[in-house]
């Protein structure tokens, strides 16, 4: 059998840390969050993004990306304003409670690298983000 190429790799490791991050939000107060609501929020970044651009990300369709708003907006999560840029266009953002929700995230994460940097040591996790944050299309 071949051995993974990078992409195989990186897509193995992508799911595994979205599963971890799934556990969490289930032990968590904001367990009502489902996999699709995480993904979306994770491209935000905590930071305003329009409709198109969310889509893009994701690859999913405008209205995929305009159902799962609307449900994280029933949660008081997230809100949607026009885009002052852009005058068809909405603007996705943060709520206060959304911004405490992406804090709650943001320490899963940190709980989930304190998992990976004790199987791999600090130092090679260390450089695993720093490849991971070189350009590679330049």
């Amino acid at each position: 059998m071949a051995d993974p190429n990078l992409k195989q790799l990186l897509l193995e490791r992508a799911d595994w840390f979205a599963r971890e991050i799934m556990k969490g939000v289930k032990r968590s107060e904001h367990a009502y969050i489902t996999p699709a609501q995480s993904r979306l929020l994770a491209h935000m970044g905590g930071k305003p993004m329009n409709m198109a651009e969310l889509a893009r990300r994701l690859a999913i369709s405008r209205q995929a990306v305009h159902k799962t708003v609307s449900e994280l907006a029933r949660r008081g999560i997230l809100e949607v304003i026009d885009d002052p840029q852009r005058g068809n266009s909405k603007l996705v953002h943060y709520t206060d409670k959304g911004r405490l929700l992406n804090r709650a995230g943001a320490q899963i994460i940190q709980r989930i690298e304190g998992e990976i940097a004790q199987q791999l040591g600090e130092a090679r996790l260390r450089e695993l983000k720093q490849l991971l944050a070189e350009p590679w299309d330049r």
